[in-house]
């Protein structure tokens, strides 16, 4: 049966007008929520692995067969292998300029009987890959409802790299689905280093065509140069690459820079891949940020920071296992963000080649 991976966000890491609180008084439909404001203080989404034996797709209220996958740290407690977990209820958040959220109340079954809805531990985030609300901002309650059902593939996750990629490892390159906790990578700053964990997210056919969005960008061989990457690849559209250039050093003041790949498209050597029937994508954390080799071409891995851009709060890893609160990584590179990564694009478009970037890619 499969073992999905849900991001979340704990309590603590969450401020309520009023005093409020997300456990439930009412029978837990989140009504005691309404007209509130909820301000996410943190980025460092927890990623709690969620077996369900009955190999249902969707993450839902009220399903006995969702349970804890091991024993799991969370928000700084510990819980046990096999504890019932469940979607409490469900909110509508609105942020100041209009734009909506759905958000899921994130339940751990309490021992010793009782209400479950009492004991609401965090949220979820319902939006696909790169559906995070953004932190620091006042989202109100406009919506609340009990029983809600939502597919595993719908929920929020950080940006990714796709199945098919083989990463640089000192043994040589290893395919992604091949890599475990543990095992070493090559990064450009700090040598050989242990991956801390490895998430997976499958979105099918359906997600793709009511959210192409979030359908993987495709970069052709040698778009960032020679070798860079040495084959075609893929990636989430906000995962961030390496860009080495001049024009970086221009416009920025940096000689490399990382900027998400979405705000590259150039419909030619990097495009949305629209002929996707499905994706799986694969998250990969170590002890800190870190540029890696995936396919030749330079990427970053999570990231978790106490400064995002909104539209990039996508942009963040999941804490490892062994950690009991956030801990704000420091960039590997800087990371362009915002309407600034649009100068890069036409400054880079305006080349005799196609593609951004004339360095070659520089192995260790």
């Amino acid at each position: 049966m499969p073992v999905n991976t849900i991001y979340t966000l704990g309590e603590s890491q969450i401020d309520i007008s009023g005093g409020g609180q997300l456990s439930g008084i009412t029978q837990g439909d989140g009504s005691h929520l309404a007209g509130l404001t909820i301000t996410l203080t943190s980025n460092a989404w927890e990623a709690i692995d969620v077996f369900d034996s009955s190999g249902d797709t969707n993450f839902a209220d009220s399903d006995s067969s969702q349970t804890l996958s091991g024993a799991q740290t969370y928000d700084g407690r510990a819980y046990p292998d096999g504890a019932r977990v469940e979607a409490e209820y469900q909110l509508t958040l609105r942020d100041p300029d209009g734009n909506t959220y759905t958000v899921l109340g994130f339940n751990i079954n309490e021992g010793g009987g009782g209400a479950s809805y009492a004991t609401v531990e965090g949220l979820a985030f319902v939006g696909g890959v790169g559906g995070f609300p953004p932190r620091d901002v006042p989202l109100t309650v406009i919506g609340t409802r009990e029983g809600p059902s939502h597919a595993y593939s719908s929920l929020a996750t950080p940006p990714c790299f796709t199945a098919q990629t083989r990463i640089l490892t000192p043994k040589g390159e290893v395919p992604i689905t091949r890599l475990a906790p543990g095992d070493l990578v090559m990064t450009a700053d700090h040598g050989a280093q242990p991956v801390r964990r490895i998430g997976r997210t499958f979105l099918p056919a359906t997600v793709l065509m009511l959210r192409p969005e979030f359908r993987p960008i495709v970069i052709a061989r040698g778009a960032f140069g020679a070798n860079s990457p040495v084959r075609e690849t893929a990636l989430s559209p906000q995962h961030r690459v390496l860009v080495r250039d001049w024009r970086a050093a221009l416009l920025f003041g940096e000689e490399e820079v990382l900027v998400p790949v979405k705000k590259l498209t150039n419909d030619t050597t990097i495009r949305p891949d629209q002929a996707a029937q499905d994706v799986t994508y694969y998250h990969l954390a170590f002890d800190r940020h870190e540029v890696i080799w995936g396919d030749g071409l330079q990427s970053e891995s999570y990231l978790v920071t106490s400064r995002d851009a909104p539209e990039t709060q996508a942009e963040i890893i999941a804490l490892m296992p062994e950690m009991r609160g956030p801990a704000p990584m420091h960039p590997a590179r800087v990371c362009i963000e915002d309407r600034r990564s649009a100068l890069l694009r036409r400054a880079l478009s305006r080349d005799e080649a196609t593609c951004p970037g004339t360095e070659p890619a520089v192995f260790p």
